[in-house]
């Protein structure tokens, strides 16, 4: 792979051409408004230039190279950029992660094709891309936005970070800044008399804090056995059609056969995860040189989890000593008592 620096500026001139359609079709799909996309100036990056026009809050795209990094700026001061990314619920969410994945599919050179995609408005641009440290031979690119009333706005790629997900992590205010909840004293207890084992891990579920509803909204505040079940993978595909043949059909198949299916060529597709549970249905779509898959509609898995029950010291005995009853008959354990 050639390497990521300010030398690379043609490259992606060249892929901002070809996928300004693309990323104006996808920015009005996300946020309602109609632009046009195309580039400007580029060139090396320099500091000085950057932590002046920066210097406010705006939408920032973090494309993952390896272990470095393409940022794509857009200041708010473009007005481009709705109220609702500055605290997106999960819907807002996943459009803004599609967001990202589309420009970056759209936008960046094929040499330099993003393994990962992530999209947050952070407080102030120039100090996101300074926490990302961008390398001494750093390149940029400005892109110059249409916008509908005639006016233009500006922009940015900046390439080559070292530390590249730094950008979107915003500086949290110290501790003595935080107002601290008022003590509720002793929380009732659950579940005959202990702590609710599910407490910590609030997977989506309240928790009662200082007379409000916490839940966890990042990754980074879940315990740590939560955050490693959420890492593990599953295969994920999408199903073009499906069809039970004869295995002496199945036999003859040979290279130019054709199987025909009942499925006609503008109906859904089915994404399934874990060869078993169809969780959603899309679109084939064109991206660039490649095919990907809108989401539109999503089925989400029924929920499967269920208190562990507590019980207490000598519990387990007594409840083996209690008649079970089969029908009407009580039938006494079998288990010979010690």
């Amino acid at each position: 792979m050639p390497e990521l620096n300010f030398s690379s500026v043609d490259s992606f001139i060249e892929a901002v051409k070809n996928g300004a359609g693309e990323s104006a079709s996808t920015f009005a799909r996300t946020f309602d408004t109609t632009i046009t996309l195309e580039p400007k100036e580029g060139g090396k990056f320099s500091v000085e230039k950057f932590s002046t026009n920066l210097n406010e809050k705006g939408l920032a795209l973090l494309l993952q190279v390896g272990t470095q990094g393409i940022a794509v700026l857009i200041p708010a001061s473009t007005g481009l950029i709705p109220d609702w990314c500055d605290a997106p619920d999960a819907t807002g969410k996943s459009k803004l992660s599609t967001f990202a994945q589309e420009w970056a599919m759209n936008l960046a050179p094929e040499d330099f094709f993003p393994d990962d995609f992530k999209a947050a408005v952070i407080q102030n641009l120039s100090q996101g891309l300074m926490r990302a440290i961008p390398e001494l031979d750093a390149g940029y690119l400005e892109l110059a936005l249409g916008k509908e009333n005639g006016t233009s706005a500006t922009a940015y790629m900046i390439w080559a970070l070292t530390v590249p997900e730094k950008l979107l992590e915003d500086p949290q205010p110290a501790v003595e800044d935080i107002p601290q909840a008022p003590s509720l004293g002793n929380v009732p207890p659950t579940l005959g008399g202990q702590a609710d084992p599910f407490a910590d891990a609030n997977f989506g579920m309240p928790n009662f804090v200082g007379g409000g509803m916490q839940q966890h909204h990042r990754l980074e505040d879940l315990p740590g056995y939560a955050r490693s079940a959420l890492k593990v993978k599953v295969p994920v595909a999408t199903i073009l059609a499906r069809a039970k043949k004869p295995i002496k059909t199945v036999l003859e198949l040979g290279v130019g056969s054709i199987i025909q299916f009942d499925k006609s060529c503008d109906e859904m597709l089915e994404i399934e995860v874990g060869q078993t549970i169809v969780i959603a249905t899309a679109e084939a779509v064109k991206v660039g040189d490649k095919f990907g898959f809108r989401i539109s509609t999503l089925t989400l898995p029924e929920e499967r989890f269920r208190r562990v029950e507590v019980r207490r010291e000598g519990e387990y005995h007594a409840k083996l000593d209690s008649p079970q009853i089969i029908g009407k008959a009580p039938i006494k354990s079998f288990e010979k008592k010690l």
